[in-house]
């Protein structure tokens, strides 16, 4: 295995300077009086006000500044937030300023599913991120290609103004090719999500869910029948304090979610218990240090059509085509994020009509990425050798061989490598990163978003 990636990396760190913190001839802490708001034409003003976790008159620090700015940014209807501060002659305000998106749009759709790019579905969404002004979203949509689907979506993160709630509803329809054996199962089912949020960075939700799985080989479902009624419940804890969601490089994220599904013999019945767990620690103004661990703890009994696995959604980049099936699952992220070029912003100033706010305040940047991930499964219900079996003319399936495995560091998939990570408009982040493996094997992986 070369080292050539590993001395450019080192390179380029040497060269990254710590950039100071501009402070324009103001002495912080500074008084501010009250807060202004700019460029919000369609956004109400309460929902900017509300992300804010000061009461005015108070003494900011350039940090709080920073807070400010990077909370109204993580509300994601602006494409870009800058804030100042305008000095009058009894009064000290704060400005903010936001430059708006479009909101109501109809979106083609083309993406990859579970990290594959043989798995490409395309269709047609018409959203509203922004509906009523009050940063409720609104979608309606479908795709084919691969999982053919429909959905219906709405959802309100703060309902009412001191009281804060979350409402959230859904329906869906999708077809699902089954991971063990070669036939496709039909999905169609909806939900409901009431929750409360404590404070500016805690929420929990409750989420009750019902779903019907039809076209099961009646040797696979729990009813006996061809179909499967899922319900689930569903308790969600989330401590948010990430100072870009986007793009972290400094604070820390806590998630815990119990799952119970299944009420009576003729549905499915089982427990998982998921935590996400995610720090970062900023090194200087353009480089830092961030990790995270998932894990997830379930029953036993758990259908095919319910497993959690390594190697679709939660991928480890050096074996990102490798598959694995169990009771139980971890994953470990690392990563060193280094500025190259900091995020700036051009506008067209020509662009026409209702697509002008496409093309205002569009930001780009570059940076580096030296990463690792490791994960492992371990319980009853392991499967190493997972593929598309096939179903006999008689309808008999081939067993899905499974063992049991304890938790063992030996039995860790780890991978490692470089990658850059282009900040752009609307995906937010497009990487592409060169993983190594264990026994020197080497991947490119192309992906949009940041992994944690």
């Amino acid at each position: 295995m070369s080292l050539k990636p590993f001395n450019i990396l080192l390179f380029l760190i040497l060269l990254t300077s710590v950039l100071p913190a501009q402070e324009d001839g103001l002495q912080f802490p500074i008084r501010i009086d009250g807060v202004v708001v700019a460029g919000n034409e369609q956004t109400k003003e309460e929902v900017i006000l509300r992300e804010i976790p000061f009461e005015f008159p108070r003494e900011l620090t350039l940090e709080d500044l920073e807070l400010i700015q990077n909370r109204i940014t993580n509300l994601q209807l602006f494409n870009r937030v800058e804030l100042a501060i305008l000095p009058t002659e009894h009064l000290t305000m704060l400005l903010i300023q936001v430059a708006e998106i479009l909101y109501l749009y109809p979106i083609p759709l083309l993406f990859l599913n579970e990290r594959d790019w043989d798995k490409v579905s395309y269709g047609f969404q018409l959203t509203h991120v922004n509906f009523r002004g009050m940063h409720e979203r609104l979608s309606i949509g479908g795709w084919l290609g691969f999982n053919p689907s429909f959905f219906l979506n709405y959802y309100n993160p703060w309902v009412g103004k001191k009281s804060r709630f979350i409402l959230g509803v859904n329906g869906f329809g999708k077809s699902v090719g089954n991971k063990f054996y070669d036939f496709k199962e039909r999905h169609l089912g909806g939900g409901i999500t009431l929750g409360k949020r404590l404070g500016h960075y805690n929420r929990f939700q409750l989420s009750l869910g019902l779903r019907q799985i039809a076209d099961l080989p009646t040797s696979l479902s729990v009813s006996g029948d061809e179909d499967d009624i899922l319900a689930t419940f569903s308790l969600d804890y989330r401590n948010d304090h990430r100072d870009l969601i986007e793009y972290p490089r400094s604070g820390y994220y806590i998630r815990w979610t119990l799952t119970r599904a299944g009420f009576t013999d003729s549905q499915p019945q089982y427990w998982r218990f998921q935590t996400d767990h995610r720090a970062y620690l900023k090194l200087s103004e353009r480089i830092s240090i961030g990790g995270k661990n998932l894990l997830k703890l379930g029953s036993r009994d758990t259908p095919l059509y319910s497993r959690s696995f390594i190697g679709f959604g939660d991928r480890i980049r050096g074996h990102f085509n490798e598959v694995l099936t169990g009771q139980n699952i971890m994953l470990h992220n690392v990563e060193m994020r280094i500025s190259l070029l900091p995020v700036r912003y051009l506008s067209w100033q020509d662009a026409p009509g209702a697509l002008g706010a496409f093309f205002q305040q569009l930001k780009y940047g570059l940076s580096l990425g030296l990463f690792m991930d490791s994960g492992t499964v371990w319980g009853h219900n392991i499967q190493r050798d997972l593929f598309l079996r096939p179903i006999a003319e008689d309808g008999s399936l081939a067993p899905v061989v499974e063992e049991y495995a304890p938790l063992s560091l030996k039995d860790h998939l780890t991978g490692f490598g470089v990658g850059l990570h282009i900040h752009l408009p609307y995906i937010q982040v497009f990487r592409i990163d060169h993983a190594w493996n264990e026994d020197g094997d080497r991947e490119w992986i192309l992906e949009a978003r940041v992994v944690f």
